[in-house]
C-alpha cells in the first residue's frame, strides 16, 4: 500500500482498489488532486470536529471522484448540519464502539481522549488505525498530580479497548493480529514527558510501522524514536507533509 502524508494529521492510503483518506486538513504540496484522479474507490473518515481535522472541502469531492463513504465521528453531525443536507452525501456517522462495514472494508470506532473517535480499519488483509487526537494529553508542567493521573487512566481505558480488539479480531486468516499501520500523535507542544502516550500505545500494541503525526512542524523532537520505543518489532516512518512510502 501506498502512504501519503497530506499534511498534519491528514494522510490518504491507496490499496489495491481502496484509498482511504483521513483527517485532511491542508495540502500544501497540492499531493491530493492526482491521488483523487487515480482512486476507484474513496473512503474519506473524519475522527473529530476540530478544524485541523476537517476540511469542508471533502464535501466538494461527492460526484467528481469515486467517493464511496464518509466515515464520521458521530460527534461532527450536529456541526455539518448546519451547512450541509445531510441526505445528500453517503454519510456514516459512528460513535465509539460502533463499526461501519461493507464489502471492501470494516471500520471500529474507538473512544478518544479528545473529542470524537479514533478508527481501526481492516482492508485487503491490513489493518490500519488512525487515532485522531487520541493521546495521553497529560500536560505535566501545567497540571496537578491528580490531574496527571486522571489524563493516564482515562488514556489506558480506551487503549484496554484497542488492545482487546486486536486480539480477538483479525483482518484477513492467517494475518497475525498486529497492527499493520498506526499514525498517531506525537506532539512536543505537551511539554514534558510528550512521547508518553505513543510509547504506552506501542508498549501494549504490536504494530508493524509506525508514523509519528499532529507534530505541528516540531518534528526533529517528535521524531526522537527512542522516547517511544516497542518492545515489538516496530518500523518507525517519518513522512513530512508531500512525502509518500510503500509499505
Amino acid at each position: 500500500m501506498r502512504v501519503t502524508c497530506i499534511g498534519h494529521s491528514g494522510f490518504a492510503i491507496e490499496t489495491g482498489e481502496v484509498t482511504l483518506i483521513f483527517d485532511y486538513y491542508t495540502d500544501e504540496h497540492n499531493v491530493l488532486p492526482a491521488i483523487l484522479e487515480r482512486a476507484r474507490r474513496i473512503y474519506v473518515f473524519v475522527s473529530h470536529s476540530h478544524r485541523d481535522h476537517l476540511n469542508h472541502d471533502i464535501f466538494s469531492w461527492q460526484g467528481r471522484y469515486p467517493v464511496q463513504r464518509y466515515v464520521i465521528a458521530n460527534e461532527c453531525r450536529r456541526k455539518l448540519g448546519r451547512s450541509l443536507s445531510l441526505d445528500d452525501y453517503p454519510f456514516t456517522f459512528l460513535h465509539h464502539d460502533e463499526d461501519y462495514i461493507d464489502d471492501s472494508l470494516k471500520v471500529h470506532a474507538f473512544n478518544s481522549t479528545d473529542v470524537g473517535v479514533c478508527f481501526m480499519v481492516d482492508v485487503e488483509g491490513r489493518r490500519i488505525f488512525h487515532a485522531g487526537d487520541y493521546n495521553c494529553w497529560h500536560f505535566e508542567q501545567e497540571r496537578s498530580e491528580q490531574d496527571v493521573k486522571k489524563a493516564i487512566g482515562d488514556f489506558k481505558v480506551i487503549l484496554q479497548a484497542i488492545v482487546t480488539h486486536v486480539s480477538t479480531t483479525v483482518p484477513a486468516p492467517g494475518h497475525d493480529g498486529r497492527v499493520d499501520l498506526a499514525m498517531f500523535p506525537v506532539i512536543p507542544n505537551i511539554g514534558g514527558d510528550f512521547a508518553l502516550g505513543a510509547r504506552l500505545y506501542l508498549q501494549a500494541v504490536k504494530t508493524h510501522v509506525f508514523i509519528p503525526m499532529h507534530t505541528w512542524g516540531r518534528n526533529r523532537e517528535a521524531t526522537q524514536f527512542h522516547l517511544y520505543q516497542s518492545p515489538y518489532s516496530t518500523t518507525y516512518q517519518a513522512l513530512l507533509a508531500g512525502e509518500e512510502f510503500t509499505a
